[in-house]
């Protein structure tokens, strides 16, 4: 019975053993948890826009791209930074001695970087290292930062800022062990003479633009680039349209009468005189004489006159009778002078830097001479005393089109006295405005009003009515002065923004008429009136006839440089294989004109 049932028991087909093998594997599966997933992280919600898998570089701004992430609670820091690297295509590398748990749990929408620095906290950082991102501990990162062994020099080539400058202002972003030196300064300023620079121009001074070498840590001198691009820009600059007027109006009024009385009489008498003998001539002297034997005689002297109050030998009306020994002369004169001044300069000046404009005359004078104990005289130096119209300026240029300037104006006038010391007369004035780009400044008011009366008689007579003009005389003098000046400034970006070529034109135009204002018959003018002829035959396409012109042009002027220019086109666009010829011409034009200086022995 046993064997038959054993028999008659039911053999499994290969479907029921497949479900029966699922079955156990999935149940495997629940009780053993998710093997080959992150555990205990759950990815909540990703939004990556604009980025793609691979980074490129792989530098760590992830510009746009916002994720959220949820963590359990006292989720490890190693396994939080895998869900990053996978979530952010990074590649984390953090040190054996990271190690710990997190403190968040939830981040919504966050950056890679504000991830990064909510997992690590305080207790880890992290340097990205080409296309590693390397986490360490806070101590570890101290000493990665510190090593010496890192530190690198880069050399910083300067262009508009000097490297002094540029080695100050990169101090704040290198660290303490960091090492700057700069080229040596340039010589300041530029020689102007006896006040100017005299000695230590040239020789060894070096000829290349500024620099300064920084020795640090890469990351500092990455910083300190980031300031010099900023820093070494070009300058603004200034262009200063400046019109100064200046006008003097002079009125003067001379009125008087000179008066002379009689012949007039020696009324002091004379001493006697010795007899003079030698042994060649005999001379004798004169007799005393006494007031009343002089006028007995009629010994003229002196006469009684009321003298300057007219201006003798002066212009104007002048009318006058003599009868004997009386004269009389009315002297009446009206003068009015009227003197203007304008100038009209343009200067262009850099951002901050000063600007001058003198129109004047420079006095000189001797400084004074001083004697030492032996006698002896020191004579001093020469100064001059600059008078006229001087406007100087300083410009600061602001980046909403505003400028901020300070201005000094003056005007003067200036003499020597009698012992050579300087008097300056002058009018000036300082002061620090704000203008709009374009706008134009007007600075009046320096103005100078001068009334002088001069009024010479005889006492008492002078004073007396009507007859009392006859013994007097008067001088008015009426000295008005005015300056104004006019500024109109505009920033400058570009070179051509100053009319450079045009204001080139005009000296070309006034130098052409004051050559047109030459004799005819000289032979600058002979010259060119023969290079405009050839000039014209050229452009007709008359080449014989320009080229005969040139040649008459030449021997007059060898040297004329503009004809040799026209010329040598010309030959070369009609017979190139004269060219050669040409050339020859021109240094053997240049070889004669040479000729003395180079046999002066």
């Amino acid at each position: 019975m046993y064997r038959l049932k054993n028999l008659s028991r039911k053999v499994p087909n290969k479907g029921e053993v497949f479900i029966w093998g699922f079955v156990l594997v999935v149940m495997a599966a629940i009780a053993f948890g998710d093997v080959g997933q992150e555990p205990n992280v759950v990815v909540a919600d990703s939004n990556i826009e604009g980025v793609e898998a691979d980074t490129g570089d792989r530098d760590i701004s992830t510009a746009g791209a916002v994720n959220s992430f949820k963590f359990n609670k006292d989720e490890d820091i190693r396994d939080a930074l895998r869900v990053l690297a996978a979530k952010y295509q990074k590649n984390i590398v953090p040190s054996s001695k990271v190690d710990g748990t997190i403190t968040v749990t939830s981040l919504y929408d966050v950056t890679f970087e504000e991830a990064m620095d909510a997992i690590l906290g305080y207790l880890f950082k992290y340097e990205q290292d080409g296309n590693f991102i390397k986490v360490y501990t806070a101590e570890e990162y101290k000493k990665f930062k510190e090593d010496k062994s890192r530190m690198i020099y880069r050399v910083f080539t300067l262009y508009y800022i000097t490297a002094q400058e540029a080695k100050k202002l990169v101090s704040p972003v290198l660290s303490q062990a960091s090492i700057v030196e700069a080229t040596t300064a340039a010589q300041d300023g530029i020689s102007i003479g006896k006040e100017g620079i005299t000695s230590g121009v040239g020789g060894d001074s070096m000829a290349l633009h500024d620099a300064i070498i920084i020795f640090d840590y890469p990351e500092n001198i990455a910083s300190a680039e980031e300031v010099i691009k900023v820093l070494d820009v070009r300058p603004k600059q200034i262009l200063i349209e400046a019109t100064i007027l200046s006008a003097t109006l002079t009125e003067g009024m001379e009125l008087g009468i000179d008066l002379n009385f009689l012949g007039g009489v020696h009324l002091d008498g004379t001493s006697a005189t010795q007899d003079l003998t030698n042994p060649i001539t005999i001379s004798r002297g004169s007799a005393a004489t006494t007031p009343i034997s002089q006028v007995a005689a009629g010994v003229v002297g002196s006469a009684m006159e009321t003298f300057g109050f007219a201006g003798a030998g002066s212009s104007g009306l002048r009318i006058g009778v003599k009868s004997g020994s009386v004269s009389a002369f009315i002297t009446a004169l009206e003068s009015v002078t009227d003197i203007t001044v304008l100038a009209n300069p343009k200067i262009l000046a850099l951002n901050k830097q000063a600007g001058t404009v003198f129109i004047g005359q420079k006095i000189g004078y001797r400084d004074r001479t001083t004697i030492d104990a032996s006698g002896q005289a020191t004579v001093g130096e020469v100064k001059f005393l600059d008078t006229g119209t001087k406007l100087s300026f300083r410009p600061y240029i602001a980046d909403d089109g505003y400028i901020r300037m300070d201005i000094y104006p003056k005007d003067s006038s200036g003499e020597l006295d009698d012992e050579g010391i300087p008097t300056e007369t002058t009018a000036e004035l300082t002061t620090n405005i704000m203008v709009r780009d374009g706008q134009t400044i007007v600075i009046g008011g320096l103005f100078r009003d001068a009334v002088t009366t001069t009024r010479k008689q005889i006492p008492l007579l002078g004073d007396l009515p009507i007859i009392g003009a006859a013994f007097r005389g008067t001088t008015d003098s009426t000295i008005r002065q005015e300056i104004i000046v006019l500024l109109t400034p505009h920033i400058i970006t570009e070179p051509q923004q100053t009319d450079g070529q045009d204001r080139a034109e005009d000296v070309s135009r006034k130098r052409y008429g004051a050559r047109m204002g030459l004799q005819w018959l000289g032979r600058a003018r002979l010259a060119e009136d023969r290079y405009a002829a050839a000039v014209k035959y050229y452009v007709d396409g008359n080449t014989p006839a320009a080229l005969y012109e040139l040649d008459s042009v030449l021997e007059l002027r060898p040297t004329y440089l503009e004809a040799l220019r026209l010329k040598e086109r010309i030959i070369r666009e009609t017979a190139p294989d004269d060219a050669a010829t040409m050339e020859r011409i021109m240094l053997g034009v240049i070889e004669q004109e040479e000729a003395n200086r180079w046999m002066r022995r």
